[in-house]
């Protein structure tokens, strides 16, 4: 079910606050936090066929306009400090230091159609200073006192505006917090709802919470901190914070190491992992993301490190075999301190569509022995976005395209995946989904074709999606792959693709097809997530 909206007299920002209105909107934040999604309208089917071994999903980023929604904190997804194209200096943790005179505002909750909680939300901070939070989705303040602060929320698409309008240098304020309805005090770290939503999903991919592509860190003080004023920055959610929810959920997380960590941080890295995580759960381990990929930041680094080390007279050999040996430098480390690889799912990240790839990381100087899985990501649909075509395609009816991606997932996206299956039995490995599902979007400009986003967004919301994904998983596992991990749980659609198996946090299940045919492929599941070495079928792993 959605967030409950206030009643209409509440919404109203003419109105004066009274009791009553405190009261309606305290029964609006209970209704919030209790409520359950209801039942399907019509049951999902039966399930047919070969099933993944596991299905596991890759968790959005953490900005100021997601609709995931994981923090009870709504602060610590903020957007970057402002004041009006000046400067904003600011202190170790990331709170700001203004200089005298100037306001500085940061923005939560931005543009996301309305689908966050309404009600009161308490703002709490220390130091001495002006703090206010009172324009856009606020209608009415409440509270106010040094310290502390509450609103009066009607979800909107204009967000939450917080500004620090002055700040004493000699005690600054600093450790903001903006809490949720009915979470004033911290005692949470997770949203309910957010958590529910995850829970069929026993394993967590925390690429985009690492902010692994393009990851400025490099050594261990590099890192995010739990006492960082935001975990929206380029330096991404905190280790802890990510351990935090595997422990809270039961589930097995998935880390991706910075391409330019040292070894002195990978170490601090699997230290932290093996002290903190429950000694039941797996971890897997993969070195940065996609290293074939030359759009992002890694794959330059990768090449230009390969060819200083005469890796090979080609670039792109060179840049696979620097990411190899590098990866198994990282597998090493992890092997070391966990004190063997009983926990460790390690993987190899590869190209769906060039085999090529995979046998190239996996023959250098005999890679394969250090690593557990080759992963890959089977996306469908990604042909249909080219500019070469879009004026074309944009004029498709919604069902033609569906019929297009079902013949590809038949065809030429199940010859794919079998493909790599071979490559992984020849070098002894399973084969695993880093990522995977539709891959509508728009790129090379066409993007900007808004008929042919609307019928990007159209296919994905169809109920022939859920068909569609339950074919691919059935083909996905007959063809051989074990753990799939979907891209992503939770995100509104745009030009830039739609990928969320839900659109917003507070979307009702019986809308969001393609999460119903994940959590439908992985339910009740006590299967392998990683095929070992040598074995078509392996015990379980966990």
């Amino acid at each position: 079910m959605r967030f409950p909206e206030l009643p209409r007299i509440l919404r109203s920002p003419r109105r004066p606050a009274s009791p009553g209105r405190v009261a309606l909107l305290a029964f609006g934040l209970a209704a919030c936090v209790v409520a359950r999604e209801p039942a399907l309208a019509e049951p999902a089917p039966a399930w047919v066929g070969a099933r993944p071994a596991r299905v596991g999903m890759n968790l959005a980023p953490v900005v100021d306009y997601g609709t995931n929604l994981p923090f009870v904190d709504v602060f610590k997804s903020s957007r970057k400090w402002s004041a009006q194209g000046d400067p904003v200096r600011l202190g170790p943790t990331g709170d700001p230091l203004p200089r005298p005179g100037q306001s500085v505002q940061t923005l939560m909750v931005r543009e996301i159609d309305g689908h966050y909680p309404p009600g009161e939300y308490v703002v709490s901070y220390d130091g001495t200073g002006e703090v206010a939070m009172n324009r856009f989705d606020v209608i009415d303040v409440g509270e106010e006192k040094p310290g502390r602060l509450s609103a009066f929320v009607a979800p909107g698409n204009g967000g939450l505006l917080l500004e620090v309008r002055s700040s004493e240098p000699a005690d600054p304020v600093r450790n903001i917090h903006v809490w949720m309805p009915g979470f004033d005090g911290g005692e949470a770290t997770f949203h309910p709802r957010f958590l529910e939503r995850l829970r069929p999903f026993p394993v967590l991919r925390f690429m985009e919470w690492q902010r692994t592509n393009a990851s400025p860190i490099v050594e261990w003080a590099d890192r995010p901190r739990p006492e960082d004023a935001r975990y929206s920055t380029e330096k991404g959610v905190p280790l802890e914070v990510m351990i935090e929810l595997a422990n809270v959920l039961g589930a097995d997380p998935w880390f991706t190491i910075p391409h330019g960590a040292s070894d002195a941080y990978v170490t601090k890295f699997a230290e932290t992992v093996r002290r903190r995580l429950r000694p039941s759960r797996k971890v897997y381990v993969e070195y940065t993301n996609e290293p074939w990929n030359s759009m992002f930041k890694q794959a330059g680094y990768l090449k230009e490190r390969g060819i200083a080390a005469s890796l090979s007279d080609d670039p792109f050999l060179a840049q696979l075999r620097y990411y190899s040996q590098r990866s198994v430098e990282v597998m090493k480390i992890f092997e070391r301190v966990f004190g063997g690889t009983a926990r460790l799912v390690r993987v190899a990240g590869s190209q769906a569509a060039t085999p090529w790839v995979s046998e190239k990381i996996l023959e250098w100087n005999d890679a394969s022995e250090h690593f557990d899985a080759l992963g890959i990501a089977p996306y469908f649909g990604g042909s249909y976005g080219k500019p070469e075509t879009a004026s074309e395609i944009s004029e498709w009816p919604t069902a033609k395209l569906l019929d297009a991606l079902e013949k590809e997932i038949d065809g030429e996206n199940r010859e794919q995946i079998g493909r790599q299956a071979e490559v992984a039995r020849r070098f002894g490995v399973g084969l695993v989904a880093y990522e995977g599902g539709q891959h509508l979007v728009g790129y090379g400009g066409a993007e900007n074709d808004m008929l042919l986003t609307d019928l990007f967004v159209n296919a994905n919301r169809s109920p022939r999606m859920y068909d569609l994904y339950a074919r691919h998983l059935r083909h996905w596992a007959a063809q051989g792959g074990g753990l799939f991990v979907a891209f992503n749980d939770v995100g509104a659609p745009s030009k830039w693709g739609s990928w969320g198996a839900r659109e917003y946090l507070d979307q009702p299940a019986g809308e969001a097809p393609k999460e119903r045919a994940l959590i439908e492929a992985g339910r009740d599941l006590r299967r392998p997530a990683a095929v070992p070495k040598g074995s078509a079928d392996a015990p379980e792993l966990e």
